[in-house]
């Protein structure tokens, strides 16, 4: 009985190792549609493709920002925060979600959630010139708006 049990047990892993190859497969099918969708401008398409990833894979966080730069382009900016959140909780070293969140937030007039973005993005990847200038940006924004300290004279 007990070999019934080990034979079985190992039919099961079998069975589990098979699905994830395949899971893993189209989850990559599903990232490339969704890619080529986006790069098409196909934004709903991609949306779809991307939370196909995310079910098959829940902890994938490219999938999670892809599907929140696809929301961006339609202006669903609190949607795609979320996805950002997602890819930076999943991957906390990732500076273009942190990048594209501080775009999103500043979208909504969240100008300081925005601009700790773009430090932590500048932080990451101190050679990315469109964080310097999303920044930049951003503080003027909300120096316009009352927001946020004056600029440094020094």
């Amino acid at each position: 009985m007990k070999h019934v049990r080990v034979i079985l047990y190992l039919g099961l892993a079998s069975v589990c190792l098979v699905a994830n190859g395949c899971w893993s497969d189209r989850a990559s099918t599903e990232l490339e549609d969704g890619l080529k969708a986006s790069n098409a401008g196909d934004y709903q398409n991609a949306i779809t493709s991307f939370t196909t990833v995310i079910r098959l894979e829940p902890g994938h966080a490219e999938a999670h920002y892809y599907r929140g730069l696809a929301r961006y382009q339609i202006g669903l900016h609190e949607e795609a925060i979320k996805d950002y959140s997602k890819a930076i909780l999943i991957q906390p070293t990732f500076p273009e979600a942190y990048l594209n969140r501080g775009l999103a937030r500043h979208r909504l007039g969240d100008y300081q959630s925005a601009i700790e973005d773009m430090e932590k993005a500048i932080q990451l990847n101190p050679r990315d010139g469109n964080a310097y200038l999303s920044r930049e940006q951003m503080e003027a924004d909300g120096r316009e708006q009352g927001i946020g300290p004056e600029p440094n004279e020094d």
